[in-house]
């Protein structure tokens, strides 16, 4: 994936994400699945990964550099889930669109060839590209899950 697409990405994902705001209470809080966390959960779980990225990854993207395994999954999980029981849904998602506005201008600094920067995490070989790669695909996911629990698909 070229940074251009990554970069197109963010954007059409950011407008998707405000277009949560207009979501009822109720489809905000019911769950993406029978047995799922519910629409909140699931939003503040991508605030609080990219949040993780922002302060504990980014600033460390070096060629050579050799960064620490991802913390606990479920202990980042469960800190999101608590966050969106004790938060509004225009705070969660505007929060959301602050980080990924940082994300934004972050890749428009980087040259195509930056994003080929190479670096490991715990024993994971990676590139700059493939972490966004990655966080993208996670995006997609998540957006599938919440447009079928709340019909909002654009």
């Amino acid at each position: 994936m070229r940074k251009e697409e990554i970069v197109k990405h963010y954007e059409s994902f950011s407008l998707w994400l405000e277009s949560l705001k207009k979501v009822e209470q109720k489809r905000w809080q019911q769950p993406v699945s029978e047995g799922k966390w519910p629409v909140a959960a699931v939003v503040a779980h991508l605030l609080f990964w990219d949040r993780y990225s922002l302060k504990e990854r980014f600033p460390l993207f070096k060629e050579g550099a050799e960064l620490e395994s991802f913390p606990d999954f479920q202990s980042v999980n469960d800190a999101a889930k608590k966050y969106a029981a004790k938060h509004d849904q225009i705070e969660i998602i505007s929060e959301l669109l602050t980080v990924r506005e940082q994300f934004l201008k972050m890749l428009h600094n980087f040259t195509e060839e930056n994003m080929d920067t190479s670096f490991m995490i715990g024993k994971h070989s990676l590139t700059i590209r493939d972490y966004f790669v990655d966080f993208v695909e996670h995006d997609l996911h998540h957006k599938k899950q919440i447009m079928e629990a709340t019909g909002v698909d654009n």
